[in-house]
């Protein structure tokens, strides 16, 4: 971000609210009259999602005598003191109490395992109370209706999942496996360890349906190679290290992309120290069979469970990419909520994009650092995106927004294109865009390079508690070439090149009130909402057409009216350093507005 110095404005908070045309949009080539979205105040107490009712303590833990039951002919099980050994494929129920005990699975490496857990209760303080050295795949069921309890009692030590332990066969979860592992049933679930992992899967750990708590100084569900969250309802907790994590980014002999976190439906609240959400390859957010996922992420000194960040506490970060179809996500972070890094060298031979996308869904963040980070493209083309507190809302080397609503605060920066690469780039084509920075050294949107606009509403407040903030402050160039842009704060460049006609003031105040921009004939073109007083403003529009008149009324009162005779109108202070070329301007005010649509004075 850097300082724009050549209009200093005052610009106090405000907020826009007014009906959109269409679902939650507005596009002034479609309907040929723009209608600017809610505020952003309104859009922070939107589509947050209620966190899950906390399941331990809701049924009641057994006390019975242990055993483990084969279900049909060839199970097979074997006792030795305290360790239930299942050797063979096929289904086992559990039930009863069995203290500082396991079950251990050792089968076949084609076996499926299944595991009924009905009203059954395992600790163990020597290993991890459900340990897979071998099969070919095992599944841990809740029975409907039964309530179940898994605790790791060995001694605390520290979190030990970084990456050379990943092909360990150390069981340092509670549930632990060497093959993949499937989590489900309609029953409850309560998993606790004081050692280290939560539950495990050094290949693929899927869950669905269940009833689920998981806490965990460590990861609190890891599946080293991919994990799947289908349905269910499930809490995972870590107090010293990531919530839900993948480790590999290689490709199976299958051909299957490893390191990717899919979530489809559901709900999944977690709180964690470190990161929220990390993936080795990609976090996907999707709509599943007929459902779509809700999830809730609090992360290092923002969750309630832990009061210290990690050295990584962002909400959800993937070496690679992040997509965003369907869901409710809701973010506290104290690090970035959502990032994607580039550059990184892959297990696959690929090197890492760094991307974010969003498709639909809707997206509510608040972070003690960037909203949205990318190392490379960050791109909106549907959803609802509210970034309601941030230091950078939306940063990467290229940002594009061609649809959905997307509500920005920064307290540095809102949008901002950093380097990287490529160019630095803004481009927007579509959707609704309103991006909001407090007073100092702050820009609304930013761009070390440039910054193109095609279409739809984009809605500017910079500096909203007073004092200088640029509006829109490049490197390189603003091209708006469709669309409306309504832009309060300081002027730091306006629109040149092949631009739609711009309407600039720095020197009129703006109190309270509901605005109209009309045209001569009193026909509406775009409204927007000021609660307090605010100035300096300048607007581009393709509904401005040269030769025509144009008037801004406040609550129905005729505050300014201007007649469009060039690219370029508007009233200003003749100061130097002020809009066009150094020298002449418009009207023979020195440094006002030149004829080649560009900027005079030092900057």
């Amino acid at each position: 971000m850097k300082l724009c110095k050549k209009i200093p404005a005052m610009l106090l908070a405000f907020s826009l609210a007014a009906a959109l045309t269409a679902c939650g949009g507005s596009d002034s080539s479609a309907t040929g009259s723009n209608s600017a979205g809610n505020s952003t105040s309104a859009a922070n107490e939107a589509n947050t999602a209620e966190v899950l009712t906390d399941p331990a303590g809701s049924g009641q833990e057994a006390s019975g005598d242990f055993s483990v039951t084969p279900g049909e002919t060839g199970s097979a099980v074997t006792v030795n003191g305290s360790t239930y050994t299942i050797t063979a494929a096929g289904e086992y129920t559990v039930t009863g109490s069995l203290e500082d005990g396991q079950i251990l699975v050792n089968a076949g490496d084609e076996d499926e395992v299944v595991i009924i857990l009905n009203n059954a209760s395992i600790s163990s303080s020597v290993s991890a109370p459900i340990q897979v050295e071998n099969a070919g795949e095992v599944t841990v069921k809740s029975e409907e209706g039964s309530y179940n309890v898994i605790n790791d009692t060995r001694t605390l030590t520290a979190a030990s999942d970084d990456e050379d332990e990943e092909d360990s066969d150390d069981p340092n979860a509670a549930i632990w496996s060497d093959c993949d592992l499937k989590i489900t049933g309609k029953g409850t679930l309560i998993v606790t360890s004081t050692y280290d992992n939560g539950i495990k899967s050094k290949d693929d750990l899927k869950i669905k349906n269940v009833t689920l708590k998981v806490t965990a100084p460590g990861v609190a569900l890891k599946g080293n190679d991919t994990l799947t969250v289908e349905s269910g309802s499930i809490i995972a907790i870590s107090t010293g290290a990531d919530g839900v994590k993948t480790s590999n980014s290689d490709v199976s002999d299958k051909g299957n992309q490893r390191g990717v976190i899919t979530i489809s439906g559901g709900q999944l609240d977690i709180y964690a120290a470190g990161d929220g959400i990390s993936a080795a390859y990609s976090v996907i957010i999707c709509e599943g069979e007929g459902t779509t996922p809700v999830i809730n992420i609090m992360t290092g000194s923002n969750s309630e469970y832990t009061t210290a960040s990690a050295s990584s506490a962002k909400g959800i970060k993937s070496d690679n990419l992040v997509e965003v179809s369907a869901g409710t996500v809701t973010v506290s972070a104290a690090d970035d909520a959502i990032h994607a890094n580039a550059a990184v060298e892959l297990e696959n031979g690929e090197t890492s994009t760094g991307s974010i996308t969003v498709k639909g869904g809707s997206i509510t963040v608040t972070s003690g650092d960037d909203g949205m980070h990318a190392d490379g493209y960050l791109t909106i083309s549907g959803g609802a995106v509210n970034i309601a507190n941030s230091h950078e809302g939306l940063e990467a080397n290229v940002i594009i927004v061609s649809g959905g609503t997307t509500y920005v605060y920064g307290d540095d920066d809102g949008i901002n294109a950093t380097s990287g690469a490529t160019t630095p780039l803004v481009n927007i084509t579509g959707g609704y865009i309103e991006v909001a920075t407090p007073a100092g050294d702050t820009d609304a949107i930013d761009s070390n390079g440039n910054v193109t606009i095609s279409g739809g509403f984009v809605l500017v407040k910079a500096g909203a508690q007073g004092g200088m903030a640029g509006s829109v402050d490049v490197d390189g160039s603003i091209t708006v070439s469709g669309g409306t842009v309504v832009a309060f704060g300081g002027i730091c460049e306006l629109p040149s090149g092949n631009s739609v006609n711009t309407y600039a003031t720095s020197g009129t105040s703006f109190s309270a009130g509901s605005y109209t921009v009309a045209d001569g004939s009193g026909n509406t073109l775009f409204t927007f909402e000021l609660d307090s007083t605010c100035s300096s403003l300048w607007m581009s529009s393709e509904l401005f057409e040269q030769g025509s008149s144009y008037s801004l009324a406040k609550d129905g009162s005729q505050v300014l009216s201007w007649t469009q005779s060039s690219s370029v109108e508007g009233s200003y202070n003749a100061t130097p350093g002020g809009f066009g070329p150094m020298g002449g301007g418009m009207g023979g005010h020195s440094g006002g507005f030149g004829q080649q649509g560009g900027f005079g004075g030092r900057r």
